[in-house]
């Protein structure tokens, strides 16, 4: 018993390095947001609500493929950590 405090104190000094993993550089970024489309005021054409239809939508799905690249990078970092472990 006595001998088994000694090595312990010395054992517990060995090997202060951490090491720290990361996930891949290609995980760690996500697509950018769209920028806000410019909507042509209202002039009570049928024109233009057309074109002001046309110009959220193409917003509204580049929304939803920056949200899907960050999502399936989160996930890719989930799956990645699991493996880590």
């Amino acid at each position: 018993m006595a001998a088994t405090i000694p090595c312990a104190l010395f054992l517990s000094g060995c090997d202060k390095h951490v090491r720290v993993a990361t996930p891949p550089a290609e995980l760690l970024t996500c697509a950018d947001e769209p920028r806000a489309p410019l909507i042509p005021e209202r002039d009570g054409t049928a024109a233009t609500e057309v074109a002001r239809d046309v110009a959220t939508l193409g917003y509204v799905l580049g929304l939803r493929s920056a949200y899907g690249d960050c999502k399936a990078n989160l996930a890719g970092v989930e799956e990645w950590a699991r493996g880590v472990r």
